[in-house]
């Protein structure tokens, strides 16, 4: 099965959250990975797990930086099998507000950072014959959510995306992975104010994210079931309903 035996992995969003549960899995299955992320303190306390993880600080806003990254990685480990772009950013907005501020930093990292990273990352899996291309979306990109337009329309573009980059890439033995959970346990949703439907533990989406990973070829990779359905369901309404049940979203004063 590709990609089933241990490789080197690196993750970029591995100093916390389910970058760092997948680093944590992916090093007692006997994988070398390596984390990349903004905090080196972070990245610190999470290679400290296991000799096999191996922290890289890197800012994705950084073009220049993430080039340098993938050579640095590759020179001190030899190739990347599985390559995992995990780094998010997130903030709750209030309705109406379409600060092009705030959108810049959320577009700068969640959608400009995967872009920053794929050529380099693709040229190299390339110069070793292929790998596995993963991408961490979310279910908020199925369809407009209230007060989460930054970030909703960021994973929407990373779906649209990575469905490109699968058709584009598998002639080049390049196996494209989107993965969409829904709530996870995370710095990211402790800001949250709202009901998380079926929030889940950390542990547990790292779990289902490595499996995936490794025992399956499949492009999307999302749970929980009954939050998929739910989510895919409303994204077939037709839009009278649709525009509907989002209002019922918005905050009442």
């Amino acid at each position: 099965m590709f990609g089933a035996r241990p490789g080197v992995a690196w993750i970029i969003g591995g100093g916390s959250g389910i970058g760092a549960a997948v680093a944590r899995l992916l090093a007692t299955r006997g994988w070398t990975v390596a984390i990349s992320g903004r905090r080196a303190d972070k990245l610190a306390m999470v290679a400290k797990h296991s000799p096999s993880i191996r922290p890289y600080p890197l800012d994705v806003t950084d073009a220049n930086a993430v080039a340098a990254a993938v050579d640095q990685i590759v020179s001190n480990l030899g190739r990347i099998d599985l390559f995992l772009f995990g780094a998010a950013a997130w903030q709750p907005m209030d309705v109406g507000d379409y600060d092009f501020g705030k959108f810049h930093r959320i577009v700068d990292t969640n959608f400009l950072g995967v872009l920053r990273a794929a050529n380099p990352m693709l040229a190299q899996m390339d110069r070793q014959g292929g790998g596995q291309f993963a991408v961490i979306s979310s279910m908020a990109g199925y369809f407009g959510l209230p007060r989460a337009a930054a970030y909703a329309s960021t994973k929407a573009a990373l779906i649209n995306l990575l469905e490109t980059m699968r058709t584009e890439l598998a002639p080049r033995n390049i196996k494209v992975r989107m993965i969409a959970p829904g709530f996870v346990k995370s710095e990211l949703t402790d800001r949250n104010d709202f009901p998380m439907p079926f929030l889940m533990e950390t542990e547990d989406a790292a779990l289902r994210i490595v499996d995936a990973l490794t025992r399956s070829d499949a492009f999307e990779i999302t749970f929980p079931r009954r939050m998929v359905w739910l989510m895919k369901g409303i994204r077939l309404l037709p839009y009278p309903i649709f525009f509907w049940l989002t209002n019922k979203m918005l905050p009442r004063k």
